[in-house]
């Protein structure tokens, strides 16, 4: 739950998250299977993963890998530093925390928890042990749409500056143009020569999940959610960034666009699984 939402909204979001996940501690109201939503960044994924805690039994349990947490976590373990971006995604130890993510993501998989949420990488050790007992879910939208926005998040947690193209030249701008590779794949940072094989172990791994939905069609997202789960999601738009005006023209946009390209190719490669 976003941490800077305003008491109201906060005491808002919990009391209907409740409601839900009292409704659902009736018996024959759970949901059908167990799951992982694998929380792509500026997918809105906080408005989904929110329904679906709602429709998880007080009985059963809610596995949540928080992001900041995890990232000051892994800057102690790894350099004794309680820092929010020693190990952030974005930079150049953000491996570390996906490194412990993993961790928290078996134990919650050996402790039988209905739902697992969070920033997590595909996990070869998880689908091992537990692909036959979880179902992946996940929710995708347009890269380009993606990147712009995750440029504004990084602007507004200090990570990046207003200089676009500096940006563009940054590291940081080429993982926010790789979220569906580094994800998939497993691995925060890739080297040119690795896109093509790690873009076609990505496709392999997304035809895993039992649903993949799209930020553009919420609508169809909750109608096969409904399908294989048994329950409804009820959500609203939470985390959505404020409004900004463009500082893309359109010679940037046509860069991202091409720093892009495997993203797309998972992207469209989801997109004919579901047809």
């Amino acid at each position: 739950m976003a941490r800077k939402a305003p008491f109201n909204e906060r005491i808002s979001r919990r009391f209907q998250i409740a409601k839900g996940r009292t409704l659902r501690t009736i018996p024959g109201m759970k949901p059908l299977h167990k799951s992982v939503f694998f929380h792509m960044p500026k997918c809105g994924g906080t408005s989904v993963s929110e329904a679906m805690y709602a429709t998880v039994p007080f009985n059963e349990r809610i596995g949540v890998i928080d992001a900041v947490s995890t990232r000051v976590a892994a800057g102690i373990l790894n350099f004794d530093i309680a820092e929010r971006n020693r190990c952030h995604e974005d930079l150049d130890f953000g491996q570390m925390t996906f490194d412990l993510r993993e961790k928290l993501f078996l134990q919650h998989l050996s402790w039988d928890t209905m739902l697992v949420h969070g920033h997590l990488f595909w996990s070869d050790k998880a689908h091992l042990h537990y692909g036959e007992d979880y179902r992946y879910v996940t929710l995708l939208r347009d890269p380009l749409e993606r990147m712009t926005s995750n440029f504004f998040m990084a602007q507004r947690a200090g990570l990046v500056g207003n200089d676009v193209e500096k940006y563009l030249a940054s590291n940081i701008a080429r993982r926010h143009s790789q979220v569906y590779l580094r994800y998939l794949s497993g691995c925060n940072d890739i080297q040119e020569q690795d896109i093509s094989r790690c873009t076609s172990i990505a496709k392999e791994r997304i035809s895993h999940f039992c649903l993949v939905g799209y930020l553009e069609d919420l609508w169809d997202f909750k109608k096969r959610y409904k399908n294989i789960f048994g329950v409804t999601l009820s959500m609203g738009n939470l985390n959505s960034a404020p409004k900004t005006k463009s500082v893309f023209k359109n010679t940037h946009l046509d860069l991202m666009k091409k720093m892009c390209k495997a993203d797309y190719e998972i992207f469209n490669f989801s997109k004919s699984l579901n047809k």
